[in-house]
């Protein structure tokens, strides 16, 4: 199977080698096609978009569709979205829905049961492998069953049924005739992909002894992302995903990520949108009869879904192309409408520009297509799939600030920064906080013997400020990220001299940690100097002593 074919059309321009050239769709199959007619496992509707409206030259325009076809095979061939198939009968429950519809599911060999709103008690499991708790002639009764329909026009909807997967409104469907068409989709196989990617190493909620986190099942739609409160882990299902993305926006620490566009994809695929100005477009906007002025170096970007894109995403794609650029879109999650918000706030006060317009529309596409600038100084390079999001943010906004100091933004709803604050008097250099914190904000430096912080790659989770050892030493203020170069860099907290071993002269410990420990066991050793000599000791030579007390 070849992987590009363009099929021709008013927009003809010539096309580089590896590009087939068709008359018109055809039988054989393709990777990538401009045209939906033919016969490819991906439709590009940017290409004959960007060819229709662009005025760049014709040799550009041939090297920048060979982009938008890399970009398209690049997104393919790293994506993890990965197609998965269910086994889904034909038991459908239908709630609160006229019973001539209920004989026509029938009579197309559906198994159908009908109940009433208050009948349902509770529904749980996911799309073939339902269970409904109902309650029926005052006796409650469990019944498995595979697809459920409910009327969302009703006064009161039901959120269980809203965020579940295999419930859907029979209000979506014209007419009984496009149901039946949408249910013979749906059995007996359901195709469905994995949309999300995760990292619990990361995660400001895995395995926790409190709760610091679990954004991302908070702001889920339906029942892909629950949380194990006994456990503290996070259960996904992937079947119950809408592949939205927004929990990957919100997410602080970077440990999901988008499987259709992972971060190796992305990176790659906005490298080649250098020296671009950048128009996002989600899959879902139509773009076949959208006529505009793409001014010259203008390129669009199609993505899967709007929702996943966060501030690292925004950034990467404004410092790769080294202009400000478009986000074409109907709708914005909270995660990326912070993240849009920070970044230009931050452009607004360094550049005096513009860094993201957001256009829901034509009118609002049009207007922002003509404030689309190269800015001197944007234009920057940092790919790492070794980096969390986090740090790559943290030194991508670096390297945006410089030397200039562009004042604080306070943290958002999502979007969070802040300070650790530790009392260097009563700390002891235990570095409980620097193993409860996963993302690498608080690090032990072993030559300075000191802890130290960076706040630009704080989550605030405040896990560090519960695993503190110390009363009143650790304390977590979220307040916000300070845009000036020393904010992105380790600085002090606490710091200790090592304390020799009275026998060996081995350092083994901080001083303070050994005075601490040794001030609250004197009292119990009533005066045996022995004894209180351990206390000074390190452990190989506290055994030597304690087994010469023992001979004595």
């Amino acid at each position: 199977m070849q992987d590009f074919v363009y099929v021709k059309n008013d927009f003809l321009i010539p096309l580089e080698d590896d590009i087939k050239m068709l008359e018109k769709p055809n039988e054989d199959e393709f990777l990538i096609s401009n045209d939906k007619n033919q016969k490819a496992q991906i439709y590009a509707p940017e290409i004959n978009f960007y060819l229709k409206n662009s005025k760049d030259s014709i040799l550009k325009k041939s090297k920048n569709v060979s982009k938008l076809y890399e970009a398209r095979l690049i997104a393919y061939d790293l994506g993890l979205d990965l197609e998965q198939v269910k086994e889904v009968g034909k038991n459908i429950i239908l709630v609160d829905i006229k019973e001539e519809i209920s004989d026509f599911l029938k009579s197309k060999d559906f198994k159908v049961l009908s109940f009433k709103n208050d009948e349902i008690i509770s529904i749980f499991g996911s799309i073939g492998e339902l269970c409904a708790i109902v309650k029926k002639d005052n006796e409650e009764i469990e019944l498995d069953f595979d697809i459920l329909l409910f009327n969302k026009n009703l006064e009161q909807v039901r959120q269980d049924f809203i965020r579940q997967s295999g419930c859907f409104d029979i209000g979506s469907f014209k007419d009984n005739e496009e149901l039946f068409e949408f249910l013979n989709q749906k059995t007996p196989k359901y195709h469905y992909k994995t949309y999300i990617t995760y990292d619990f190493n990361i995660c400001q909620y895995h395995q926790r002894r409190s709760e610091h986190c679990a954004k991302c099942a908070e702001i889920c739609p339906t029942t892909a992302i629950l949380k194990d409160d006994e456990k503290r882990e996070l259960e996904f299902s992937q079947i119950d995903c809408l592949g939205c993305g927004g929990c990957i926006s919100i997410c602080p620490s970077g440990s999901l990520d988008y499987a259709p566009m992972p971060r190796n994809s992305f990176f790659e695929i906005a490298s080649l949108y250098k020296g671009h100005k950048i128009v996002i477009i989600p899959k879902k906007m139509p773009l076949e009869n959208l006529e505009l002025n793409l001014k010259e170096d203008i390129l669009p970007l199609m993505i899967e879904g709007e929702k996943w894109l966060s501030n690292m995403h925004f950034l990467t794609l404004l410092q790769n192309s080294g202009a400000n650029l478009v986000f074409y879109t109907d709708f914005i999650s909270k995660g990326s409408n912070e993240a849009i918000n920070l970044l230009n706030t931050v452009f607004e006060r360094k550049f005096n520009k513009k860094a993201i317009f957001v256009a829901k529309d034509k009118k609002e596409l049009e207007n922002a297509l003509e404030q689309l600038e190269f800015i001197e100084g944007l234009s920057f390079e940092l790919h790492s799939n070794f980096l969390t999001s986090r740090e790559l943010f943290a030194k991508r906004l670096e390297h945006l600030i410089a030397d200039d100091d562009l004042g604080k933004v306070e943290s958002g709803e999502w979007l969070r920064y802040g300070q650790v604050l530790v009392n260097p008097d009563t700390c002891t250099l235990c570095l409980s906080c620097v193993g409860a914190c996963n993302v690498g904000a608080l690090i032990a430096d072993s030559k300075e013997n000191a802890l130290k912080f960076n706040p630009s790659l704080c989550t605030t989770c405040g896990y560090c400020e519960v695993s503190c050892a110390e009363k009143d030493t650790l304390k977590l203020v979220r307040s916000g990220i300070e845009l000036n170069k020393d904010y992105f860099k380790y600085h002090t907290l606490a710091k200790d001299e090592l304390f020799a071993c009275i026998e060996c002269g081995k350092e083994f410990a901080t001083k303070k940690a050994v005075e601490k420990i040794a001030n609250i066991m004197k009292s119990k050793f009533n005066g045996d100097e022995n004894k209180i000599k351990t206390l000074y000791c390190c452990a190989e030579c506290k055994a030597k002593v304690m087994i010469k007390t023992m001979m004595i």
